[in-house]
């Protein structure tokens, strides 16, 4: 289901934002892009794992560092499965996944800054939203610790969002807490 929304981010340099007395929500420690460009609207597993490994090595983190991972989560059997497989493959079956797409729909262009924020504000919160209306796992997703249900209650230092778009656009941000 397409979506609408919009959402906008500021950057700014950390001497910065403390001169002016900003408050600092959260800080970019890691990002991770890459396009592979084999087909409009089939993601490659391979390239998503490559994605989420750049941020990773931006960030200068093991996979154990991040406690949680927002998916894109587009709710199509082929992107679904590629990308839990790639979570899957490179955090294990302990990492909390879930999609704030099935909140809102695809809002396309938006869903990069708006599920940074969604990311960001559970970090603070300590309340991580479940994947609204997943019951059923499809067996060849990957194994995770899908967050179903009801929001869980957690506390993470890092966390990951990953927006995987057409034509192969892979990108993975790491975010860690504030203070």
């Amino acid at each position: 289901m397409i979506g609408e929304g919009g959402g906008m981010l500021v950057l700014e340099e950390l001497e910065h934002a403390q001169a002016r007395g900003a408050h600092i929500y959260a800080e970019i420690v890691g990002f991770g892009s890459n396009a592979d460009g084999a087909h409009s609207t089939r993601p490659e597993q391979a390239t998503m794992r490559r994605a989420m490994e750049l941020a990773l090595e931006d960030a200068n983190l093991s996979p154990d560092a991040i406690g949680y991972v927002n998916g894109h989560g587009t709710a199509t059997e082929q992107g679904d499965i590629a990308e839990t497989l790639a979570t899957s493959s490179l955090f294990g079956p302990r990492m909390p996944l879930s999609s704030q797409k099935s909140f809102l729909g695809h809002t396309l262009g938006a869903c990069g800054a708006l599920e940074s924020w969604f990311s960001i504000e559970m970090l603070n919160s300590d309340r991580y939203m479940h994947t609204l209306n997943l019951v059923d796992i499809d067996p060849q997703c990957g194994e995770l610790d899908y967050i179903v249900s009801e929001p869980r209650h957690m506390s993470n230092e890092y966390v990951m969002n990953n927006n995987f778009a057409f034509g192969g656009v892979n990108t993975s941000l790491i975010f860690r807490r504030w203070g």
